[in-house]
């Protein structure tokens, strides 16, 4: 009986250690290629004192071709637009996310991409339209039909939902300030191998929100002051939170979902938690069908630096 029961033991140690194995190459391999891929198309200028500057953001995009990139000045922000881009292999850039602001004027997304291979850096992000049942407007909406989408080094503030990968793969969201929104990043449906890391995640109603995606991988983001949850985790399978802060969330995290999936579902990797008591690890309380557990083993000690 003792021999059965270390084979099993043995058996579940190796296959999470392939599963986060596999996760670590494919974080490795998306965040290289995407984070500093090359356009090698033209530029165009928005906001400009220049003959050829464009007055609008989306007139730019409208008229953008495949490989170009799209550059907005600070100086004739706020833009109050809703724009939308769907075309493929487009570099949309601010000048200052400080100052570079797109605002929805509360309606509808701010920014929409529908198309595969954008990437999106430098702006403020804010005013997404207001909260409504059953519907989902955000600062920033990536749709089904996009592939490799890049969000990196924006603020994304004051929106009902600041990012939402509505059922997309392969996106990165990195490096962003996203605060003040109802819920900061929210994960949606068939969204496989999505990356959110380096963010400061704070002051949200709920941190991430993931529910029915796959092979999420969470890793080292400042999740602070949110006053719901930091990161809920709804029905997602082979799920990796690793290497994050969760300093004063209401909750700091909660999963739920089917019991017969509760092996594949969520691994909680040396993440910093305020109220973890200092020896042991650290449990993480949530339901599958009844109450239920999940432990990150090993908790880290102090909190990490996000090198934003």
């Amino acid at each position: 009986m003792k021999n059965r029961v270390a084979c099993i033991a043995t058996i579940l140690f190796l296959g999470l250690g392939f599963i986060l194995s596999v996760s670590a190459s494919r974080f490795e391999e998306l965040s290289g290629s995407l984070l500093f891929r090359n356009y090698n198309g033209n530029t165009l200028y928005v906001g400009g004192s220049g003959p050829e500057n464009y007055s609008r953001i989306q007139d730019a995009v409208d008229n953008a071709s495949i490989g170009d990139t799209i550059f907005v000045y600070s100086r004739s922000s706020p833009y109050y637009e809703n724009i939308i881009i769907t075309k493929n292999n487009i570099k949309l850039v601010g000048e200052n996310k400080y100052s570079t602001i797109v605002d929805g004027n509360g309606i509808g997304h701010v920014i929409e991409i529908n198309a595969d291979n954008v990437t999106l850096g430098g702006f403020t992000v804010r005013h997404s339209g207001p909260i409504e049942e059953f519907k989902f407007d955000a600062g920033v909406h990536i749709t089904y039909m996009s592939d490799y989408v890049v969000i990196t080094d924006n603020i994304i503030v004051n929106n009902q939902h600041g990012i939402f990968i509505d059922g997309c793969p392969n996106s990165i969201i990195s490096k962003n300030i996203i605060s003040n929104n109802i819920e900061g990043v929210i994960i949606y449906g068939d969204a496989r191998y999505n990356i959110i890391s380096e963010n400061k995640i704070e002051n949200n109603s709920n941190g991430i929100h993931e529910a029915f995606t796959r092979h999420s991988t969470i890793i080292g983001n400042n999740i602070a002051n949110n006053t719901g949850v930091g990161i809920i985790c709804s029905y997602t399978t082979f799920h990796i939170t690793k290497k994050n802060n969760f300093i004063t969330n209401s909750c700091h995290a909660y999963f739920d979902g089917r019991f017969k999936y509760f092996s594949e579902r969520n691994h909680w990797i040396r993440n910093y938690w305020d109220t973890w008591i200092g020896f042991g690890p650290k449990l993480i309380k949530g339901r599958v069908h009844i109450p239920w557990i999940n432990f990150d083993w090993f908790p880290a000690y102090k909190p990490y630096i996000i090198p934003i």
